[in-house]
């Protein structure tokens, strides 16, 4: 955040540079290194965020035996509720200042197709589903400029059976590089509700790579989708800093997100 940036934003005192320690469950998983690729899954299984309790892998980072780097993060966010997270993710692309607010060691700039998530006409998940947001940001060491494309959560997940899980949403995208037509990951954060507000279950699937609207890309997915064009696409190491880079962003976003929403909706 450079000086005048906040000048005249109403949520200028939401900014918070210092960003607290990443949660102990975390920290801890971080000394394991990384895990065995049994304790990860598929995006194809990602039903089994809906069963009761708790996964073997909530923190940490693995290879698949498809060659795709899975990642999970598990964040728990009092106070925050499953509405405030699709108002988040609806509201939060329009400046790049409002960016900066939920990582300010690593958001650069942000922006969406259809600059659409101030118009109260929309519901809050209508600002975001389908909508490409451009972002730039660091993860670890890398600055990367990549386009998430947020769809239906019924895509990937049973959402029949929400209710009964105690979940309240699911924030679904695809990772490409910026603007072009490569899927190169997946994202799921999923919201459970607790009795102090909710949790946020992440996880990635890096180096899930496919092609859309290309002349052949079909054949092209299949070659990419192959293991060893995965495990060649993305590193364990880039597995570990999206793990850090996840658990700080959502971690301080639940510090200031509940007063934050109680001013803007």
């Amino acid at each position: 955040m450079r000086s005048g940036d906040l000048n005249g934003k109403p949520y200028g005192r939401h900014w918070n540079p210092e960003m607290a320690p990443m949660q102990e469950q975390v920290q801890r998983a971080l000394l394991h290194g990384i895990e065995a690729s049994e304790l990860g899954f598929p995006v194809t299984e990602a039903n089994r965020l809906l069963e009761p309790g708790y996964l073997p892998l909530e923190n940490g980072f693995t290879r698949l035996s498809n060659g795709q780097v899975f990642v999970a993060a598990l964040t728990k966010m009092p106070g925050v509720t499953s509405e405030m997270i699709d108002w988040w993710f609806g509201w939060h692309y329009m400046e790049s200042q409002r960016y900066k607010l939920w990582h300010p060691r690593a958001h650069l700039a942000n922006g969406a197709e259809r600059m659409i998530g101030d118009d109260p006409k929309l519901s809050d998940r209508e600002k975001y589903l389908h909508n490409p947001n451009y972002v730039t940001e660091y993860v670890g060491g890398d600055l990367l400029r990549i386009s998430i494309t947020f769809s239906e959560a019924s895509d990937y997940l049973d959402v029949a059976s929400f209710e009964s899980a105690g979940v309240g949403t699911a924030i679904c995208g695809v990772v490409s590089p910026a603007r072009a037509p490569i899927r190169i990951g997946i994202i799921i954060h999923l919201i459970r509700e607790t009795a102090h507000g909710c949790e946020m279950r992440s996880r990635f699937w890096l180096g899930n790579i496919g092609f859309k609207g290309v002349p052949g890309a079909g054949a092209l997915s299949r070659i990419a989708g192959s293991r060893f064009v995965a495990k060649r696409a993305t590193s364990v190491e880039q597995g570990r800093d999206l793990v850090v880079h996840c658990a700080m962003e959502m971690n301080h976003l639940a510090s200031f997100l509940p007063d934050l929403y109680a001013d803007y909706h």
